[in-house]
């Protein structure tokens, strides 16, 4: 995978910004559906990896639609 400026990701940079897509999509398709707790916590951990997904060049664009 590469990030925006054509930079070679690694294995493990690959794998959080994967995770950062895959939380994404569980927000956005099931998030209501999720006990509080648990919809605010993953809405943290999303928060956590944008910043990842923001450092690697991935231009993550903005979470704000799932509450982030």
């Amino acid at each position: 995978m590469k990030n925006w400026q054509g930079y070679e990701l690694s294995a493990a940079e690959t794998e959080l910004v994967a995770t950062y897509e895959k939380l994404l999509a569980v927000l956005k398709a099931h998030g209501d559906e999720l006990p509080p707790f648990a919809q605010r916590n993953a809405i943290k951990a999303l928060a956590c990896l944008w910043q990842v997904a923001n450092g690697l060049d991935m231009d993550p664009g903005q979470v704000y639609e799932v509450g982030a």
